[in-house]
């Protein structure tokens, strides 16, 4: 178990993340879970992965289209 102290930065609250905890920079997601703070990194998913999931997915993108109006031509 490694111990820090939690200081002000600006308004917000901040902790030092020891070295040997050290996250890769960019962003995280912060869950509370009852009295637990749970700090995940957020991986940003790359153009393949996002054909990945949209060839995996089964259902259907069409929408049902409502018929054309007909309407008096602007003079």
């Amino acid at each position: 178990m490694t111990r820090s102290r939690v200081f002000k930065s600006g308004n917000s609250q901040a902790v030092r993340i020891p070295q040997e905890l050290a996250l890769p920079y960019g962003e995280v997601e912060i869950v509370r879970r009852g009295h637990e703070l749970v700090i995940t990194p957020v991986r940003k998913q790359d153009a393949r992965a996002i054909f990945d999931a949209l060839t995996a997915f089964e259902g259907t993108f069409e929408r049902e289209q409502p018929e054309m109006q007909e309407r008096e031509p602007i003079l």
